[in-house]
């Protein structure tokens, strides 16, 4: 049961009491926000397990791959997406870039564009650049802090993850989406 405040003899009063209870209740709906925020997330996380477990995929490979590989967009398997998939896990595989210079993971990323009425045109990219024309629609790299290494390797086990997560990235991405949908019933 709440307690009625005592009600104020004055009118400054009343105001500056009005006014701290509203700020008070600014800084609750703050913190219960940000709390509902962290309880989100976690659900998501611990979807993201759940689901990835159901559709038969390995959580923690995917969960090392993601810390060295970034693929950003939806793997649809249209245009020139096959390429780039392959291109990657080629370069994963062997260490050799499918062009010296402009397909090489440790400098560019590898990607699509949709451009006019062309969807998914293979448009290779530095790290930070994007094409003159259209906009990257997919691509995959390498994360930020992983290009920084001093050595241009990854281990074993990472390169491992980095290529099951490439293989099964269809399986990857309709789990994490079904995750999320489930996450926010």
């Amino acid at each position: 049961m709440t307690v009625a405040p005592p009600i104020p003899d004055d009118i400054t009063s009343a105001y500056a009491s009005m006014f701290q209870s509203r700020k008070d209740l600014a800084e609750l709906e703050a913190t219960t926000a940000a709390r509902k925020t962290e309880l989100l997330a976690q659900i998501a996380t611990f979807m993201k397990v759940i689901e990835a477990t159901a559709y038969g995929l390995d959580p923690a490979k995917i969960a090392l791959a993601k810390t060295v590989i970034d693929v950003r967009g939806k793997y649809t398997r249209g245009g020139d997406q096959p390429s780039v998939v392959n291109a990657a896990i080629r370069q994963l595989a062997t260490g050799i870039p499918e062009r010296a210079i402009y397909s090489d993971l440790w400098r560019t990323q590898l990607a699509t564009k949709n451009y006019d009425c062309w969807d998914s045109q293979r448009s290779d990219c530095e790290y930070g650049c994007g094409p003159r024309h259209g906009y990257i629609n997919f691509s995959i790299g390498l994360r930020g802090d992983v290009r920084e290494r001093e050595v241009k390797a990854l281990t074993a086990d990472e390169t491992e993850a980095a290529l099951y997560y490439l293989t099964r990235l269809s399986d990857i991405q309709a789990s994490e989406a079904s995750a999320f949908r489930k996450a926010q019933q």
